[in-house]
Order: structure tokens, then C-alpha cells, then sequence
């Protein structure tokens, strides 16, 4: 950030009222312009959120009513779409790793240096020694400039791990994703600083009593917020972020909040007290409130909040300056400012130069699929919608049909008339006859009976579910649905791998649009304000969502696949169990506790060895004693006798030895089967 500088010319306090006034009036009209045009995103929105929650629209429930026909809702979205959230969660943020990493940028020349057995000098040209009197190669500053940088880089990836941790960025990703895959548009702030406390335990000191009682204090540290893609209102020209010349966010408080804003700093507290003070209606721009109240099943809950808007962009000079901005240089004509303002009902009540040296606005958005045309992509319920319609249509055919067909349609001629006075058909009902018939009573009644479509209209019910498995690429597998396909688990990993072909671009998506640029940001914050030098250096962010967590699930797959072929004859023999089985526990990221060492294994056979090596030996012992019998031959009976049991005991030893082995070959099969069905599982979502 450049050095502060005076502004040159002060403005009277009526002179910046007045040009606040202005500023807010003239960035007010450009916000409200901007929004207007995402209106057809917002109409979208709220059919995505009929589509999920299995709510006709208004104009089509009334049809429906005027038919009297079934009004059903087959709702496939929301299973579609919740899978494809789980299964996101559980790649991008596991629970044993993070889907990114902080390294040293690579130098070329220490690269180069890494070999080169050239000794250092100084600059009188002596030869460099270090303090232990040994001569410096060009090699050894290498790996000790290689090294510090690997040390800065690990405690900047600390830093930052804990700075996330604090904020709780899981929770919040897990919001952003939903929003991606549910309206197409998942957006993440960070790192944020304002108006955020956190409550801790202090410890107070009474003489020789002491008590904790709890705080709360503000915290400095950056984080991360989920921005309702509902306020969120970029510039609409642009259909990239980083092409975008503002940005705006719609924030809504209400008024005892809006109060508590004239405590925080940087806000101007007279423009607050103005607001606060004219007791007009405040101005309301969230017109989708109310459909979505409607969708929820809610009444109209009230307006009664401050919209407050705050702005990201490019700032005229001369308002900065009215706003009370610092370091403002007025004569270079070629330095453009970006500022943050906050503006409610057209007043200016919070305005800075943008504090990040690095100009970037601090939004991340992620589309599971992008437009081309704007920020805002289609969710699952925007690429299943006419498949949606036609699972819902033919399922409406399916009941309607079948309801006509379960009974006959009776006619009833003019010379009949029910005994009790109801022409409902019921069972057991007396007519009676009132004309005159030449031909019998029988030709009073005629039934008819209507045609049953219900196998073709299945038919198509599942061509259209189908069609919503095509459109979105999640097929039914991927939900942990089976079906006829194969019972073999080779042949379900080859099916999930393809099952997941939508989900590694998802997940790349994911990688380059939130987790690289939001991570680049937590870097260059820390960088600029985090007072430990220590973790400060050349840095690159790597974001291995897409990468290093999606190779250890096809790993896994693999694994476990493999497991199964190596089981033939002619393959087992060629294969190491053990390395296999641990290979396979470590993919999954169930290895601690599950499989023994090397050590271990051997040290159960040694003991059962050792125990049967006792008893030999006893044998031999009793063989070798003078028998007390006088019986003559009877020590060679017993000498006999013993012999045999040796060679019982040899017998049982190699058995014992053999069925250690077998009973630990099969445990391993069984742990094989076991955890292969619980990767299974957690890959299909079931586990979830």
C-alpha cells in the first residue's frame, strides 16, 4: 500500500455532507440499475427451488386443478442434487487431509546449483568456511536456501490452516457448494476482518481469589463468509470475475444492527445518525422474500430492515477524499483508486481505499458448470429441468390412466332411479325401474370399460429419468443404486469411474475458481499484515482437490480391484498380500490400528513356535530318564512311545504354523471385502 499523504485541500463539513450526498445518490442509481438486470437469474432461482423442495408453479397447479387430474410430484432433483453435494464435501474437504498446499516457488538457479561442487568465496575472494571450519559449496547454499524456503512455506500453510480453522471454512465451503450445485452459483468472501468477535475465558485476580469469566473481544484475524447468492450483484457486463468492474454485495440489518455499525471503525457515525433519524420505511430491493416464504410454506414475515449495499470498485479522487480517505494523491493522473463504500437509503456510511496492496476484490465464486455468458451457471435443477417435467408428466398419465382403467364407466338410462336417492355407484345398491322396457330391465345400465396404458406409460417414465441421469451426468449408480448392472466389484469400479467423469471436472472447477484464488488471498494478506517474518517468502499455492484427493479415491478403487484378480492361482503366488492389503487400508485412510507390522506378525508365530519347542523338549527330557518299572522292555515301549509323540508334536507345529498363516491370508481377504464395501459405500454417498 503507498505511503499515506495529506490531502491537499480540506473540505468544510457542509461542502463533504453535501458531496457524500451526492456520491451516495450517483452510486446508488448504478447499483440498483445493475441489479435490475439479473432479474431472468433470480426467476430461474426460484424454479430451481420448486424443482427441489417438488412444487408446481402457480400457473400450472391451476390447470392441474381445472382437470381434476393427479397433481403427484416425482421428484428426482433433489436426490440428484444432494448427491452431488455429498459427494463434493466428502472429496474437496475430507476429514484426514486438505484439498490444498503452500510450496516454495521453484528458482532455476538454485536447481542448477544443486550439483555444482564449486566452493564459495567471499568478496575479497578467500575462500568461504563455515563455523566449523569446513569449505561452503555452491551445493550446500542450495540445500540450505531450498530448506529455509521449505520452512517459511510450512509455516505459512500452518498459519493459514489455523487462520481457517478458527473461521470455521469448512462449514462455510460446505454452504458455497450447495449453492453451486443447487442455484448454480456458490460465492465465498474472504478474508474478512469487520465486525467479527470472538468469546474467550479471561482469568480476573481478587487478592488471592481468581475467577474466569467470559469476554468477548474483537478479533483481527481474516476469514471467511458464505455470501448469499441472492445478494450478490456483480457487474452484469462482465461474464468473468476477474473481468468484472465492480462488484456489489446487499447486506440487510435491521435497526438495532444498523446502531451497532456506528461502533465499528471506519464507519461515520453522523451519516448513521442520519439514517437512523429521518424514520422513513426503508427501502426494500429483495423482492424474491416473498416467493421464497411461499415456497417454505411461510406467510409474508415483514420488510422492516436496512438494506445496506457495500461496493467494491473504482473511486473518483475527489470522493475519496470527501469520505475522509488518507493517502490520496491528487496530482498523479494516471493512479486509479479502488475503495470499498457502504451506502443505505443513498447515505455513504463507511468508505476506504482498498486496503489489499494487490487491488483484488475479495469474492470467489464456483459453478459447477459455467455460463459463458455471465457469473451465474446452471445447478442440477437448471440441467434436469424438462427431464424433471417429463419424469412429472408421464407419472401424472401413469395415476390418471390407471385410475380410469380400475373401474367401468356405467351409463344409466332415463327409466332408472336409485332406491335411496344417490347416484353414486356403490356396492350393493338398489335401483329401481321406472320405465317401460320391451327388451328387460338390463338395458337401463351399460358399462364401458377404458383402455389400461400403464406398461407404455412406465416405459417412458423411465426414458425421462434416464434423460435426467444423461442431462446431468449423475447416474443412478452414483446414488448408491445398483440396479441390473453387475454384482462384481470389478465391474463396479470400472461403472463408478465413469460415474465420476462429471465430478473431476466439478472438482477442477472447484480447485480454480475457490480454493486457489481464496488461499492466493489469505497468502497475500498474510504477507502484508501478519507481523512473523518467519513465514514470509517466494510462495505458490497448490490446489489438489482435483489432484491428489481424486487419485487416492481411484487408488483405492484400483487397489481393491486388484485385490479380487490376484485371488486367481496363477497370480496369487506373484503377489505380496501384505503390502497389498496395506496399500489398500492406507488409500481408504483407515490405516491406524487396522493393520499389525511386519514385527508383529512375526513375533505370534514365534511365540506359538517357541511354545511347541517347550513341549518337544520336555518329551526328549522324560525319554532320557531310567524307567522305574521292572518289567523287562518297558523302556523301550515308553522310548517308543515318546518318539511318536515328537513326532505328533513336529506335526502340530507345522500344522499350527500353516493355519497361523491360513487364518491370517484369510482375515486379510475378509478386511479386503469388508473395507472395498465401505469404499463402495462412501463413494456411492451411502456413507454419508
Amino acid at each position: 500500500m503507498s505511503a499515506e499523504k495529506p490531502a491537499k485541500s480540506a473540505i468544510d463539513p457542509k461542502q463533504q455532507a453535501d458531496r457524500l450526498q451526492v456520491l451516495g445518490s450517483r452510486l446508488f442509481s448504478k447499483i440498483t440499475e445493475n441489479a435490475k438486470k439479473r432479474d431472468a437469474v433470480e426467476q430461474r432461482w426460484l424454479e430451481d427451488l420448486r424443482q427441489y423442495n417438488g412444487k408446481y408453479d402457480a400457473a400450472v397447479l391451476a390447470t392441474l386443478e381445472l382437470s381434476k387430474g393427479s397433481r403427484l410430484y416425482v421428484n428426482q432433483t433433489r436426490p440428484k442434487t444432494n448427491t452431488l453435494v455429498s459427494r463434493l464435501i466428502d472429496i474437496l474437504y475430507p476429514t484426514d487431509d486438505r484439498n490444498w498446499a503452500i510450496k516454495p516457488t521453484p528458482v532455476p538457479i538454485l536447481h542448477d546449483m544443486a550439483n555444482n561442487q564449486e566452493p564459495l568465496h567471499n568478496d575479497d575472494g578467500s575462500k568461504f568456511v563455515s563455523d566449523q571450519g569446513v569449505q561452503v559449496e555452491k551445493r550446500d547454499l542450495a540445500t540450505a536456501l531450498v530448506k529455509q524456503a521449505e520452512e517459511k512455506a510450512e509455516k505459512m500453510q500452518l498459519a493459514i490452516d489455523d487462520q481457517l480453522t478458527e473461521a470455521d471454512y469448512n462449514a462455510t465451503a460446505r454452504e458455497i457448494i450447495f449453492d453451486g450445485v443447487m442455484l448454480g452459483t456458490g460465492v465465498i468472501k474472504g478474508p474478512t476482518v469487520l465486525g467479527r468477535t470472538r468469546r474467550k475465558w479471561v482469568m480476573l485476580t481478587d487478592g488471592d481469589q481468581s475467577m474466569y469469566k467470559l469476554e468477548s473481544v474483537k478479533d483481527k484475524s481474516p476469514a471467511t463468509e458464505r455470501v448469499d447468492p441472492w445478494d450478490f450483484f456483480p457487474d452484469m457486463t462482465a461474464s468473468r470475475l476477474k473481468d468484472c468492474a465492480f462488484i456489489t454485495q446487499r447486506h440487510s440489518y435491521p435497526r438495532h444492527a444498523l446502531i451497532k455499525l456506528a461502533s465499528e471503525p471506519g464507519f461515520l457515525v453522523n451519516q448513521i445518525r442520519a439514517v437512523i433519524d429521518e424514520e422513513v420505511e426503508p427501502n426494500n430491493t429483495a423482492n424474491h422474500l416473498a416467493e421464497l416464504q411461499a415456497i417454505s410454506g411461510l406467510s409474508d414475515l415483514g420488510k422492516n430492515r436496512y438494506e445496506v449495499w457495500e461496493y467494491h470498485g473504482p473511486i473518483d479522487k475527489a470522493d475519496l477524499i470527501a469520505c475522509g480517505c488518507k493517502g490520496i494523491d491528487e496530482n498523479d493522473s494516471l493512479q486509479v483508486y479502488t475503495g470499498v463504500i457502504w451506502i443505505t437509503e443513498k447515505h455513504v456510511i463507511r468508505a476506504e481505499v482498498n486496503p489489499m496492496d494487490t487491488g483484488e476484490y475479495p469474492y470467489s465464486v464456483f459453478n459447477i458448470e459455467s455460463d459463458g455468458a455471465s457469473l451465474f451457471g446452471p445447478g442440477i435443477p437448471r440441467l434436469m429441468r424438462n427431464a424433471q417435467k417429463a419424469i412429472c408428466a408421464t407419472w401424472r398419465l401413469v395415476m390418471d390412466n390407471a385410475g380410469l382403467a380400475s373401474g367401468d364407466q356405467i351409463v344409466v338410462g332415463d327409466g332408472v332411479e336409485p332406491v335411496d336417492g344417490n347416484w353414486q355407484l356403490t356396492p350393493r345398491k338398489l335401483w329401481q325401474a321406472t320405465g317401460d322396457y320391451h327388451h328387460g330391465v338390463r338395458d337401463a345400465f351399460a358399462s364401458f370399460s377404458i383402455n389400461s396404458h400403464v406398461n407404455e406409460l412406465l416405459a417412458l417414465f423411465q426414458t425421462a429419468k434416464q434423460l435426467a441421469d444423461e442431462e446431468t451426468g449423475l447416474p443412478q449408480i452414483a446414488q448408491g443404486e445398483q440396479g441390473g448392472a453387475t454384482d462384481t466389484f470389478a465391474g463396479m469400479s470400472l461403472l463408478m469411474g465413469s460415474a465420476n467423469t462429471l465430478l473431476r471436472r466439478v472438482v477442477k472447477n472447484y480447485d480454480d475458481s475457490v480454493t486457489k484464488p481464496l488461499i492466493t488471498r489469505f497468502y497475500n494478506w498474510n504477507m502484508q499484515f501478519n507481523p512473523d517474518e518467519s513465514i514470509k517468502g517466494d510462495q505458490t499455492i497448490d490446489a489438489r482437490g482435483s489432484s491428489s484427493l481424486m487419485v487416492k479415491e481411484q487408488q483405492a478403487r484400483d487397489l481393491a480391484s486388484l485385490s479380487q484378480l490376484a485371488q486367481s492361482p496363477a497370480l496369487a503366488p506373484m503377489t505380496d498380500w501384505y503390502e497389498l492389503y496395506s496399500q489398500l487400508v492406507k488409500a481408504t485412510g483407515l490405516e491406524n490400528g487396522i493393520v499389525l507390522s511386519k514385527e508383529q506378525i512375526a513375533a505370534s508365530k514365534d511365540a506359538i513356535i517357541a511354545q511347541l519347542q517347550q513341549q518337544v523338549q520336555a518329551l526328549q527330557q522324560q525319554a532320557q530318564q531310567p524307567s522305574s518299572d521292572p518289567q523287562p522292555g518297558r523302556d523301550a515301549l515308553e522310548i517308543q512311545k515318546l518318539d511318536l509323540q515328537k513326532q505328533k508334536l513336529d506335526q502340530d507345529k507345522d500344522i499350527a504354523v500353516l493355519r497361523v498363516q491360513t487364518d491370517q491370508t484369510n482375515r486379510q481377504q475378509d478386511n479386503q471385502t469388508k473395507v472395498a464395501e465401505m469404499n463402495l459405500k462412501r463413494q456411492t454417498g451411502q456413507g454419508i
